[in-house]
Formats: C-alpha cells, structure tokens, sequence
C-alpha cells in the first residue's frame, strides 16, 4: 500500500521499506480532539462571512460545520502557566508550528505546570504533549503530575517513542536522515469522580518528572458510564480471552466472531484492554464494545478488518495479518478503543484500524483509533458504508482512505488529529470512487500532505467539514488527477467547508501550496467542480492554487478568503469556468500570482460580486505577509508588477516555466516539474519502458545551441549516466535531430549538472529522448534549461 500523501520526493532510490518514528503512550490511551464542544444544526444554511471565528480563533468555533465532540477543549497558551508560551508560528519541522493554533507551552523545570480551569463538569482528561528524542532516534520515556484543586491527583506516562519521523518520505527513524516533525502526541486519563465546573486541573513537572515537555491542549470530557453487555450477545472472555494480560487474545476474538454470526447473535467486548496479534476478520455480524474509554483492543496488529485483500500492494498480506477473497456486508462497529502499537510505516504492512472492503450497509461508530498506520484504509469495490462519530489520532500515514471502486459511503462528524499522510482521502486508483461525501468532520494537523483530498472519481462531495494546520507538502483541500486515479467525472462539490491557517511552504516545491488547490498532475482536470460558500481564513500562503495541467470547468460562488500570506490566487496552470462572489480581504502580497500572460485568468468568466483581487505579482517566490502575528516572517511588501507576458531572467534561459508534456511521468513527478526553476522538483517517466521523452513548448521559434540539465543537488542521488538524444520542431511534428543520443554523466559531486552544446537552431518545440539511466530505469529531470549558445 502507498498512500497517496501530497509529497515530491527529493530523491529516487529503490521503494525499500522506510521507517516512521510515531509516539504512544505506555499506561493511557489518546484522547480526542481539540477544540471547543460545539452543535450543529440538522440542515445548516449558508454560513455568511460574520459566522467565521477570527483568524486566529478555534478550529471547533465554526458555528454549523465540523464535528460535533464530546468534549471542550482549551489551548494551554490560554491557560494559567508559569511556564513558556511559544508561537506562533508558522514553520514547519518546530514546536510551535506543529501546535494546534500554532502555539503551545513549554514546561523546562520542576514546578512550572499549565492550569486549566473547567468550563463544565468533566471526569476526564486527554491532553497533547510533546517530549524532546534521545540521540538514538529511539524515543524517552517519563512522567508528569497531575493536580486537581491543589492537591497532587497522579502521574501520567509521557513517550516520545510514537514522534519523532526524520527525513523524507516514507521517513526514517535515523535522526541524521533529515529534518525532524511530528512531534506531538496525546495521553488520557479517567478520573474516579467528576469534578464541577471551576475545579483547576494543573499538568506539573515534578521532581524526577520528563522535561522539557511541550503542551499543546487539553480535552475535557464528560465520559458516560460503562455499557453493559447487550442480550443476544457472545462475550470474548467466554471463548478465552482474558482482559488486564499481555496474552494474544486474538484467536479467542476469531472463535468468537464465528460462534456469533453462526448464531445470529452479536459480539461483546466487555471493559478491558485485550491484545490482539494479527488483525480480526468480520462478516454480516455486529462487534459492539462497552465505550471508546474503557474497551480497548492493544497491539501492534490490533484491528478489525473486512474481506478483501490490500488492492495497492504487491504483497498483498503480511505475517499476522490474513486476507480473505470476498467483500463483507451488514458489518456493524461501536462503541471500543483500537490503541495500536504502530512506531514504523511499512506501506504493505496492513497494520490499520480498520480495513478490508465493508459494504452492504455496514457502520463504523464510537470507535478510537490512534497508533495504527491508518485509522480506515478500505480497499474497494464496495458499495454502501457509514463512518461516523469515530476519533482517529496519531496515525503514522492517512486516517481514512476509501481506495479504488468505492461508492455511497458518508463519512460524517468524525474528528481527526495528527494524522501522518492525508487525514480524509478518496483515492480512485484505477476504479472510480464515486457517490462519497464527506461531511461535518474535523481534520486537525495532518503532518504530511492534505486534511482532505480527492483523487478522481466522480460525483463525490465535501461539505460542511472544517480543516486546519496542515503541515507540509499539502493544502487543506485537494481535488486531483494523481497517483494513477480514474480521472475527475461527473460533478465534485466542494461546498460550506471552513479551512483555517493551511496550506504550506512545500518543502520541495519551495512555493506555498494553495489552502484550496487543484492539480491535474496526471491528466487536466475535465470535469465539473463546483465549490460554493466555502471559508478560507488565516493562509499560510495561497488562498487558491492551480497547478501542473488546466482545470476546465470550475464554477466558484461564495469563496470568502480572509487573509494569505501571499496571493487570494496562485495560477500556475490555467482554469476555466465561472467566478461569482469571490472576496479576498487582508493579502499579504498581491490578489493574483500569475507568470502565464495576461489570459491566464479570462477563462474564468467573471458572474459578479468579486473583490479585493484585482492586483497580479510575477517574480521571485516572495515572503508572505500575515496580518497580525509574529508567524513566519513579515517583511513589508513589495510593490506588485503586473506584467503584460512573462518575462525572462537575465540567464536567458528560453525553457523556464514553458510548457511541458511527456511520453509518460510517474505519479507525483510530472513534466512541469523539468521547468519550473527549483531543482529540487523533478520529473521521472514511466518506469522500465524506454525510450522516454519529455518536450518543452518554448511559445514560440528562438535560436537554441546549449542546454544545461540537471538533477536534484543531492549526495542521495549517487552518480548516473542517462542516454539523451536531442531534437527540434517548429510545429511538433517532423522533428529533426539537434544531438545525437550520447551519455551524460550526472554526479552529485560536481553538482549534478550535464551540458549539451550542438550547431544552434531555430526551434519553437524541444525535444530530449531518454534511452538508458544507470541510476534508475527511467527518465529524469529536474531541469531543462535552454540557451541561445
């Protein structure tokens, strides 16, 4: 399995297995959620500009959209604390970036706490920390004291041993592999009383306790009281599992499965912890816990899995985890906690919460899920699933992934935190996804890539969710023509979502990716998207971006985007449709980056009621510009240029941000990247199929004689001789050969550049044909730049 994450990896090597460092807890479990408890209404209307919270206000403050939570959160830079208050910031790979809010509390020595007072009765507490790695990479464990009114009530475990991911994708666990994120991670406890509003709950470094430690936030929750068993139900402990004990209980959950659905009767996990070494096949039978807080399935397995087997692997199982051929239907889950023991993402190693294919009206709900690698990847074709109400934390890849021929599945008020790849995804990787909607969840800090994205598919709809925080190498929603999925179809509606402060500085790409973006990477992006009274509020960079290939039928109504860091619109690729009440207030830079020409924005008609946008930039990637806070960097803006066609820099390089097209690419390394000016970018084609080319429109015939090619500046890269043929046209078509095919050395020693001289010619069309690479078995780029002589 290779979720498909927003990344473009600096570097190519063989796909061995990488490692991710992820963080648990040793005696708790995690706790969900972040954000003040809100209500929802049955069928919310529009939500008008004045309903959004400030810029700088609560994910959980959108009134009508996003989860509805059992809990209230309250951010411990806004709490009593001697300790020291950091942020905000916007940077990724730092404390403060990776906080909730972008702001967090360090507690550095013994007697200085984070005190919460509560705002309503809670018997409960789940909080998120993070704690400093060892040299090793390894993780440190500790403690840290809890009190309630004064009087010292515990000590909770703290680890770091579930963050702490290093280098690039899929991550390594060697702290020299890169810089390191993803550092925070959360613990719970339940208390023996309730305590009344007003009672202060204070987290303390004691004598002999962990520090630094960093906390973010706290939860407080009300907890109900156990569920007892239901009539008609078969109890695990009755066919051998025993709670409280490092056994596999396993085959005692299998036995029981069996026995129930022989019966027509359901299955009941009584309060416990139970510890489950490969995952639980289910079908046409009812699992059913005493509560997310007190049943709960432990392991590095633990899970509950339908029929089918993994669609995106070679290896299609992996020791302790079985698949079975089929589809299961009428499968229903409530009401337990699956806490995994997951510290490495292994990408065939189908160690999820939930997986399989559940169709056939089955329910997932009340259930958390934190340390697995993802909380539901469910592989298709399946029809018919509800997600709902569920808390998916600490993921070491997506939290919810409906991959390949899935349709009319809701996955609604659901809340989602620190997940490491794409918190929701639909991902039609070679079969259409279609009739999904994602609604009224939370998607809080997915340290990789999107808070929700769709990978083709058609008919699928987004509403009424709120997004925010997202990390790196991704937005807050993300419509796609990627990772080899059926092309976008049918109409996409994208409607009353809220994002808040995402989109980022791509830490390859080095530009800011859109908080609303969209890419047709694979393919242009042809069918209709309609995103209607959407809120986009505090960008980290763009408001919205359009990349790689045209999106043609687009139609905006209502997009209100208050405040970017740099543009409302980043055009990078052209679009069309139709515009209508798009306001930008409060941009950093200038309403437009376009370096396209003056008609890269005429395709999108403009219906009336737009404002705040009119001014276009074209240049050097500039510093964004934040409006009221310290985050990131504030240089004063400079003056916007308005350019009338795109200019050139003064190294006369012809090919720079031209258009590029492919004999093939693979998934995420597409031919733009060849053009865009960052070495860092590349593009790969298809793999074990040359000959290979990739050709560059230069607008128009110039006098050509010297290219300068390049891969990525990277010792990673190691030293490679590609065979490339150069050729030209001034129509493209008949091309004529410019170089012959020869061997260009490649060695990162020398900078990893190769230059190609021939008799300069006139040519509108650019042409290089890869024939051989020693390095890998295709063609790569990461730029094509063309000169008189």
């Amino acid at each position: 399995m290779t979720p498909p994450g927003v990344f473009s990896a600096p570097e190519k090597r063989p796909p061995a297995t990488g490692k991710r460092r992820i963080a648990a807890l040793t005696s708790a479990v995690l706790a969900a959620a972040g954000l003040t408890a809100l209500t929802l209404a049955a069928s919310p209307a529009a939500l008008p500009a004045a309903a959004a919270p400030a810029a700088s206000g609560s994910a959980l403050a959108v009134a009508g959209r996003g989860a509805t939570v059992p809990f209230v959160e309250q951010e411990a830079e806004n709490a009593a604390t001697n300790g020291t208050v950091i942020g905000p910031d916007r940077a990724a790979g730092t404390l403060a970036g990776e906080a909730s809010g972008r702001k967090a509390v360090t507690l550095s020595s013994q007697g200085q706490y984070v005190e919460f007072t509560l705002s309503a009765p809670s018997n409960s507490l789940d909080f998120r920390y993070s704690l400093p790695d060892n040299a090793q990479g390894t993780g440190i464990d500790g403690k840290i004291a809890v009190y309630v009114n004064g009087a010292h009530n515990r000590d909770l475990d703290l680890t770091s041993r579930y963050g702490w991911y290093y280098g690039g994708y899929p991550f390594s666990n060697d702290p020299g592999q890169g810089k390191a994120h993803h550092f925070y991670d959360e613990v719970r406890t339940l208390f023996p009383a309730s305590y009344p509003q007003g009672t202060k709950i204070r987290i303390q470094v004691d004598a002999g306790d962990v520090t630094p430690a960093t906390i973010d936030l706290a939860d407080f929750e009300q907890v109900a009281p156990a569920k007892a068993q239901p009539a008609n139900s078969l109890s695990v402990t009755d066919y051998g599992a025993t709670p409280g004990d490092a056994t596999d209980d396993a085959a005692a959950f299998d036995a029981t499965v069996a026995a129930a659905k022989s019966q027509g009767k359901e299955v009941w996990i009584p309060a416990g912890t139970f510890v489950l070494n490969h995952h639980v096949t289910v079908d046409q039978v009812t699992v059913r816990g005493a509560g997310p807080w007190y049943s709960e399935l432990h392991g590095s397995r633990a899970g509950i899995f339908g029929k089918g087997e993994p669609a995106s692997c070679s290896t299609p199982t992996y020791p302790g985890n079985p698949a079975v051929p089929g589809s299961s239907t009428n499968v229903k889950l409530y009401d337990f906690a699956i806490m995994g023991e997951v510290d490495a993402r292994v990408d065939c190693d189908q160690a999820n919460g939930i997986g399989g294919a559940l169709g056939g009206g089955s329910v997932v709900q009340d259930l958390w899920i934190q340390h697995t690698k993802v909380g539901l990847w469910l592989d298709g074709p399946f029809d018919g699933l509800t997600v709902r109400d569920n808390r998916i934390l600490d993921q070491t890849a997506d939290g919810l992934n409906l991959h390949q021929g899935i349709s009319n599945v809701l996955v609604t008020n659901n809340f989602l935190r620190n997940t490491g790849d794409d918190g929701l995804a639909m991902w039609a990787e070679h079969d259409a996804d279609h009739d999904n909607t994602f609604s009224f969840n939370t998607v809080l800090l997915p340290i990789l890539a999107n808070n929700i994205a769709i990978y083709g598919g058609h008919d699928n709809t987004v509403s009424d969710n709120v997004v925010a925080d997202n990390q790196d190498q991704g937005g807050g929603i993300h419509v796609a023509n990627r990772f080899s999925a059926v092309p976008l179809s049918g109409t996409t509606t994208v409607t009353r979502n809220t994002a808040m402060r995402t989109g980022v500085l791509d830490s390859n790409w080095q530009f800011g990716v859109g908080a609303l973006w969209f890419d047709g990477r694979d393919s242009a992006i042809t069918g209709r998207v309609d995103v209607v009274d959407n809120d986009l509020l505090d960008n980290n960079y763009e408001g919205v971006q359009f990349i790689d290939s045209a999106t043609s039928d687009v139609h905006f109504d209502g997009l209100r985007i208050t405040g970017a860091g740099t543009f409302a619109w980043q055009l990078q690729a052209k679009p069309a449709g139709t515009v209508k009440n798009v306001v930008a207030t409060k941009i950093g830079r200038a309403g437009i980056y376009n370096c396209m020409g003056p008609d890269a924005m005429s395709g999108l008609a403009d219906q009336g009621g737009n404002s705040g946008w009119t001014t276009t930039f074209c240049g050097s990637w500039p510093t964004p510009v934040y409006d009221g806070d310290s985050g990131g960097t504030s240089t004063p803006p400079t003056t916007p240029t308005t350019p009338t066609t795109p200019t050139q820099p003064p190294t006369g390089n012809v090919a720079l941000n031209k258009a590029a097209s492919a004999s093939g690419s693979q998934g995420g390394f597409p031919p733009g990247n060849a053009v865009d000016g960052n070495t860092g970018t590349y593009w790969e084609s298809a793999n074990n199929a040359f000959p290979q080319s990739i050709t560059v429109d230069l607008g128009s015939a110039v006098s050509v004689g010297r290219l300068l090619l390049k891969l990525p500046p990277s010792n990673d890269w190691g030293t490679r001789t590609q065979t490339i043929a150069v050729s030209g046209s001034a129509g493209n078509s008949g091309y004529s050969t410019l170089k012959p095919a020869a061997g260009y050395t490649f060695n990162p020693g020398s900078g990893n550049t190769a230059t190609v001289t021939f008799t300069a010619a006139s040519t509108r069309y650019l042409r290089l044909t890869f024939t051989g690479n020693t390095g890998w078995p295709a063609g790569q780029l990461s730029e094509l730049e063309a000169y008189a002589s």
